[in-house]
């Protein structure tokens, strides 16, 4: 038997061919408008290891998350024509949280992700990996860790007036931020010559620095590029735990977006040379799912009145007096200003979609029947003394930063939005201060209700115990 790990990586573009016959996912005030072109291509890229013939291999993807239906497609693609060789619960697939690319997951409000992109998504993963097999090489892992200062920002500010903003700099005073993890880590594979083969950034900043009707990777898919470049190898950008964290300074535009990149560049002037060599092996993984239990329904009544309010929005009132406080709702979820109306279509689309998913919960009401657990894929990988915590959701700044702690004598990585993608899972603390990611993002993720408040400390606790059987 032999401890040594073999390595390649690859990229393959998944750029639509044609960038003005889809819409964008991520931003509800999008309301579904075709994209205007493309301005940066957009990649899939996977990595592959190798030891004692066994393959294990992670994916990812200049998207803004993995539904169950394309996980199932990609698993099922790559089986059907790998072989024996392909393992799928060896084979991890995650997404950089793009929030400019196609659709490819069922949220509330935007369109159904075309099946034929699925699918060319299918085949662009497939070769993607085909090439990472081919370059499949003996390697050694080298490591560092920056700390980015001032370049994002927690985006849950508990102002004043009991409100939770998103605003970098909000319009009422600032009683409490949660923390940001603005810790950097590249991960460098290289053959026994010296030469890069592949590498990894591990970062936390949301991918949403682009607000435009353009096709391009964002600041994840930006970093990864010039890491590559810097390097000279394909680079895979890791998500960290980026819930509740923004990029700081830009304006929702790409020239914006780059010079937040070149700031952050900067930092990795010479990152090259600041490599450290880290053992390779042993090389383990856990993979399972941990079932999430959903909170209690709300009474009937109080959702019939939601759904009617919603419904009067949606067909263009915004002076009723019964509407006032389902208005200002809609005000907080697209973060206006306290007494700011909200652009009136966009008011009414983004109703017609809460609409629908308190139908969702309506019908969950009328059925008579429990909510059945939702199942969370988390997963534990170990290189040596460095560890990946993979979590099919989006979680905060401190839980990530709680995951790090549970690895003591390994760098453990939380790596979030890997497949299939479940929604948010706020902390206790958080939840006890509301906010569109505790009351309202469960809607827009398609679920029947919220989670119960505990789940995160289920989740860390389970990752916990993952790494101490590793």
């Amino acid at each position: 038997m032999s401890d040594i790990l073999e390595i390649g990586a690859a990229e393959v573009e998944i750029t639509p061919t044609d960038g003005t016959a889809t819409t964008l996912s991520g931003f509800i005030f999008r309301e579904n408008k075709l994209a205007l072109g493309v301005i940066a291509p957009i990649f899939v890229r996977a990595l592959c290891l190798s030891q004692n013939g066994i393959l294990s291999m992670l994916i990812s993807y200049e998207i803004l998350g993995i539904s169950r239906e394309l996980e199932c497609r990609v698993l099922s693609t790559l089986k059907t024509c790998l072989g024996d060789v392909f393992a799928g619960e060896r084979c991890v697939l995650t997404a950089t949280h793009n929030h400019s690319a196609p659709p490819v997951c069922s949220l509330q409000g935007e369109l159904e992700p075309n099946p034929a992109y699925l699918q060319w998504l299918c085949d662009q993963t497939l070769l993607a990996v085909q090439e990472a097999m081919r370059k499949l090489t003996p390697a050694k892992l080298f490591s560092a860790q920056i700390r980015i200062p001032g370049l994002t920002y927690n985006r849950r500010a508990v102002l004043a007036d009991g409100r939770v903003s998103m605003a970098a700099i909000p319009d009422a005073p600032v009683l409490e931020r949660g923390p940001v993890d603005d810790m950097l880590t590249v991960l460098v594979w290289r053959d026994m010559q010296g030469r890069n083969l592949a590498v990894l950034l591990h970062f936390a900043c949301h991918g949403a620095a682009v607000c435009s009707q353009f096709i391009q990777g964002d600041i994840p898919g930006e970093l990864a590029q010039r890491v590559a470049k810097k390097f000279d190898a394909p680079c895979l950008y890791l998500q960290g735990t980026t819930g509740d964290i923004n990029p700081l300074n830009t304006s929702g535009n790409r020239k914006s977006m780059i010079a937040w990149v070149d700031l952050c560049m900067e930092y990795l002037q010479d990152i090259t040379q600041k490599v450290q060599p880290l053992p390779s092996v042993p090389f383990r993984m856990i993979m399972t799912d941990l079932p999430l239990v959903f909170c209690a329904l709300p009474q009937k009544a109080i959702v019939e009145k939601n759904i009617k309010g919603l419904e009067q929005i949606a067909e263009g009132d915004k002076d009723s007096l019964e509407i006032q406080e389902t208005l200002r709702l809609l005000a907080d979820i697209m973060n206006f200003k306290p007494g700011q109306r909200p652009d009136p279509s966009k008011a009414a689309f983004c109703a017609q979609a809460l609409e629908q998913a308190e139908r969702r919960t309506l019908n969950a009401i009328l059925s008579g029947q429990l909510l059945s657990p939702c199942p969370l894929r988390v997963g534990l990988w170990q290189i040596g003394q460095v560890g990946f915590a993979f979590i099919a959701a989006e979680l905060f700044a401190l839980s990530g930063i709680k995951i790090r702690a549970a690895g003591k004598n390994m760098m453990l990585l939380p790596v979030t939005y890997a497949g299939p993608i479940v929604g948010y899972i706020p902390d206790r603390v958080s939840i006890e201060k509301g906010g569109y990611e505790v009351n309202d993002a469960w809607r827009f993720y398609r679920q029947p209700g919220a989670f119960i408040p505990e789940t995160e400390e289920m989740v860390v606790t389970f990752i916990q115990k993952l790494a101490a059987n590793l």
